[in-house]
């Protein structure tokens, strides 16, 4: 197609209503147009680079062993009062038909695959396995001010996995951390491994950072390259501020803004359980499936990419992202 056929034209000015680097010069140059605060229409071009990106993941997911599925999102309210979410989730999009229904539009799908899961049942040889998709979320973010960064209405990969035991538990998460850094590193992104607090999922969980002053989180990287973002630090150093380093523990810490691309979780119990979601074992016990999550934001990876690699003449987008 030529250009001048193209839809979606580049601006000449800025956008008024944007602050966030990414979201002005993605629009600038045609790739995304706002239609409300924290949610994007992918134009053309946009829509070729989003592509690009969850291709990549795509690869790397279904070498690590993922198989790919795709879940509604709009939900049962059931399934989310099951695991104590439809209240405590805050986040969380709440509809309601015009039948008085209450319904869930999906931030994530541990309320769905789970039930999915359960549709038949489970020995210990049909574990463990993954499931994955590549969807469309929603959260109800009081905060939609850093473009791609932060949406209401954003891409995210998610993928399930299923075992009988912790130790086959801790095997596939860092099968998928091995995975996550292939598919940064592929998209141009030196993304840290960071310690972080699992919020409502888990007790702890590892974030994937990537260094940006547009970045919303504050990380703390020691000198020996250990990392842990600053909701988990201890209290002394909960004050510093980014651009600063401190001392702790006998070592020396810097202080550095950054965005999240991707999370994953040790779920153990938390979700299988409120379903009732078991496996027999080899002597015939009835015993609770464990899970474990792993979040990868696409559209967000977008936005990332944009933040740090950009000049005075606009994005610079990584060879395996470029539209040729």
């Amino acid at each position: 197609m030529k250009q001048s056929e193209l839809f979606g034209r580049t601006l000449r000015e800025a956008p008024k209503d944007e602050v966030a680097k990414n979201a002005v010069l993605l629009t600038r140059a045609g790739f995304i147009h706002k239609l409300m605060a924290g949610v994007y229409q992918y134009l053309p071009l946009g829509v070729r680079v989003l592509q690009k990106i969850e291709q990549i993941i795509r690869e790397e997911m279904n070498t690590a062993g993922g198989q790919e599925i795709l879940m509604p999102a709009l939900h049962p309210k059931e399934n989310w009062e099951k695991t104590g979410r439809f209240h405590s989730f805050e986040a969380l999009y709440k509809v309601v038909s015009h039948f008085d229904q209450e319904f869930a539009l999906a931030p994530t799908h541990e309320e769905s695959v789970v039930p999915l899961v359960q549709r038949a049942p489970l020995s210990y040889k049909d574990l463990p396995f993954g499931v994955y998709q590549i969807q469309t979320k929603f959260r109800d973010e009081p905060r939609a001010k850093s473009g791609l960064l932060r949406g209401r209405e954003f891409r995210m990969k998610d993928l399930y996995s299923f075992h009988a035991d912790e130790a086959s538990l801790d095997e596939y998460y860092e099968r998928m951390a091995g995975a996550y850094a292939k598919i940064f590193e592929r998209c141009g992104l030196k993304a840290l491994r960071v310690k972080a607090s699992g919020g409502t999922f888990s007790k702890f969980s590892d974030e994937f950072q990537v260094l940006t002053e547009a970045g919303e989180d504050v990380v703390f990287i020691a000198d020996d390259g250990t990392a842990l973002n600053k909701e988990i630090t201890p209290d002394m150093l909960q004050a510093s501020d980014p651009g600063t380093i401190v001392d702790h523990d006998g070592k020396r810490w810097r202080v550095e803004r950054a965005a999240e691309v991707g999370n994953i979780f040790k779920l153990s119990t938390k979700y299988s359980k409120p379903f009732g979601l078991t496996y027999t074992d080899e002597k015939g016990r009835e015993l609770d499936v464990l899970m474990g999550c792993y979040g990868m934001g696409s559209s967000r990876m977008m936005g990332t990419i944009v933040e740090i690699s950009h000049d005075d003449k606009g994005i610079i987008w990584p060879e395996a992202v470029k539209i040729r």
